[in-house]
């Protein structure tokens, strides 16, 4: 990225705050874990490659471990248009492309899991297909922030457990302002903990501080005192 390619002072601001939301909770991978202790948290986005031609692409490009939820043939045939779940870190490839190019365009969901990916993917599948109270049955894009704002919060209570089954933690931008994330938990009675993270303020005090001119005065003080 050269100069003219740098996001602005708000972008970067947001950058940070939500790098700080989503990744600060991930555990370290140890090869060597106590085996009584419960598997490292991870972090995952799940994205929709019908909101860009260059998402399923790109996904499979990366060395970041990615998953089409769609399976053999159909995945195939549809890879393009698919729901794809992909492991991040916090300076891989993929976290960067998304942040430059998906976040804040309703590209998709982040979320916490202990569950490796293929487990994971077992599970979202679950809900790829559901049927309303007419018994008509449908493709449900919960990976979409929009939907998932719009329908997780009036989920019944046996239906949010069976929906976050191996998962901690759900983030969904906001799409009246991508400033703002939503996180969504289980809280210990079954139902669900809300809360909304205001990304901007949280990551103007994350960012590198520019030198002042006091700053510059004091080391040229240094350099001269140690050139002598």
């Amino acid at each position: 990225m050269n100069f003219l390619d740098a996001p602005s002072p708000d972008a970067e601001a947001l950058n940070e705050g939500l790098a700080h939301v989503f990744f600060t909770p991930v555990e370290p991978y140890e090869f060597a874990r106590d085996p009584d202790q419960p598997p490292p948290l991870r972090a995952y986005a799940l994205i929709d490659a019908s909101q860009s031609p260059d998402i399923a692409v790109c996904l499979d490009a990366f060395a970041s471990p990615a998953r089409c939820l769609f399976d053999g043939e159909v995945g195939e045939d549809l890879g393009e248009v698919a729901p794809w779940l992909v492991e991040l870190t916090r300076f891989d490839d993929a976290w960067d492309w998304f942040l430059a190019e998906g976040y804040g365009k309703n590209w998709g969901i982040l979320m916490h899991s202990r569950l490796e990916l293929p487990r994971l993917k077992t599970q979202l599948k679950r809900f790829l297909k559901i049927t309303d109270d007419k018994g008509q049955s449908f493709f449900f894009k919960y990976y979409r922030p929009k939907h998932l704002n719009a329908y997780l919060p009036v989920f019944d209570d046996e239906q949010m457990v069976s929906f976050m089954k191996g998962i901690e933690t759900v983030f969904a931008e906001s799409d009246k302002d991508p400033n703002k994330l939503h996180q969504y938990q289980l809280n210990p009675k079954g139902g669900l903990a809300t809360s909304l993270h205001d990304l901007r303020r949280m990551g103007e005090p994350l960012m590198p501080r520019q030198p002042t001119e006091a700053d510059a005065a004091v080391w040229l003080k240094a350099m001269r005192e140690g050139s002598k």
